[in-house]
């Protein structure tokens, strides 16, 4: 993979978003059954040679090939790319990707699920979303993976087919998750008696439980998207680009910024009052420039939170916790774990991460790996 292109994308992520990029901000109130109803015809069609017409998640009819002739996959959307790896057969079908994929995972965890990903093109697309036709076309995909008509616009008029992952109105973790999973599974006739509902049904039992020994006196936190050169970017209230409400939500957690629509930046001044229990980084300065109160013009030292040292970063797999990933079952557990500490130990969590990755990956963290998913950017400085 292009170095250049990597730095470029680091520099440009600092004002992007990593999801949907300037698409619609999603409303709530969406069915929880949205995304099953987007099957492909018949499971026989798949592996009969014979192309296939599903609706796809965006609503659009696409004419796609049986699975046995998905050969080549172009994964234009960052977050989708951990579905993938999970799902598909060889990741070596992988022949395209976003590099923006890259930007908020762990790469310890990305080697180890997705080991050719260094090798994988992606010059053909920049840090903006525009794509080179050219370059794209080279790669002779057989089937391009996209979020919203925002991505769309680069690859429209091509004669391959493009598969849409967003899901309009939808603000749910698991809805999303679970119909991002089976729509990739459906394409490629991987196994769907597994996959994240299975996870999601066992994550809802366990909080269930934990989250009846809360009282009415719930925590709050707080999810700063962006701390750079003095902007403070927050996840208020459930948007395109902003999922810190609804993990709140399930991890029994008020999220301290609910009253902004959306992503918006707020002052010093708005933090105090709010005052969380809690704060929790996503991107730009660490939780440890936080803690240690070394960010210039910033006073973190007045908040509970900074007092408490209940100051945290986002855990990272093969994607960003916060956004909706093959990993999302596993957030609530460890938002759980930090707002309610009595409830859930940092062991337990481990492994809950540990028996995750063994059912879902087939593969055996070792105590390293487990440390770079919920200390990475401390140990690194990212």
């Amino acid at each position: 993979m292009n170095s250049k292109l990597i730095a470029a994308a680091l520099a440009a992520t600092l004002c992007l978003s990593l999801t949907a990029c300037g698409q619609t901000p999603a409303s709530s109130g969406a069915s929880a059954s949205a995304g099953s109803s987007q099957a492909v015809e018949s499971a026989a069609s798949a592996k009969s040679g014979e192309p296939r017409t599903i609706t796809d998640l965006g609503g659009h009819q696409v004419t796609v090939p049986a699975a046995a002739d998905i050969r080549k996959i172009v994964i234009l959307s960052p977050p989708v790319m951990s579905f993938v790896i999970g799902a598909v057969p060889d990741t070596e079908m992988i022949v395209g990707i976003n590099a923006r994929s890259f930007l908020t995972s762990n790469p310890q965890i990305v080697e180890k699920a997705f080991p050719n990903w260094q090798s994988v093109e992606s010059s053909f697309v920049d840090v903006n979303f525009a794509v080179n036709t050219e370059s794209l076309l080279a790669l002779e995909p057989d089937i391009i993976f996209y979020y919203g008509d925002f991505q769309r616009k680069g690859i429209e008029g091509l004669a391959i087919p493009a598969v849409d992952f967003l899901m309009k109105g939808v603000n749910s973790p698991e809805t999303m998750s679970v119909a991002w999973d089976g729509q990739i599974r459906e394409l490629l006739s991987t196994d769907t008696s597994v996959g994240i509902q299975q996870e999601w049904d066992a994550t809802n039992a366990k909080l269930d439980k934990l989250l009846a020994q809360v009282g009415d006196e719930k925590k709050t936190g707080l999810c700063i998207k962006l701390n750079q050169a003095g902007s403070l970017m927050v996840m208020g209230s459930d948007s395109f680009d902003g999922w810190a409400q609804s993990f709140f939500a399930l991890g029994g957690i008020e999220n301290a910024a609910a009253s902004i629509e959306g992503t918006g930046e707020v002052s010093m001044e708005q933090i105090y009052q709010w005052d969380p229990d809690f704060i929790m980084c996503f991107q730009d300065a660490p939780a440890s420039y936080i803690l240690e109160n070394s960010i210039e013009g910033q006073d973190w030292s007045l908040l509970s939170a900074w007092k408490n040292k209940q100051v945290f970063d986002v855990p990272r797999t093969t994607y960003a916790w916060v956004t909706p990933c093959a990993d999302s079952p596993l957030f609530p557990l460890w938002l759980v774990s930090k707002a309610y500490p009595e409830l859930v130990s940092d062991d337990e969590v481990r492994t809950e991460i540990r028996e995750y990755y063994q059912r879902n990956y087939s593969l055996e963290l070792t105590e390293g790996e487990l440390d770079s998913i919920l200390d990475y950017r401390e140990a690194t400085g990212i």
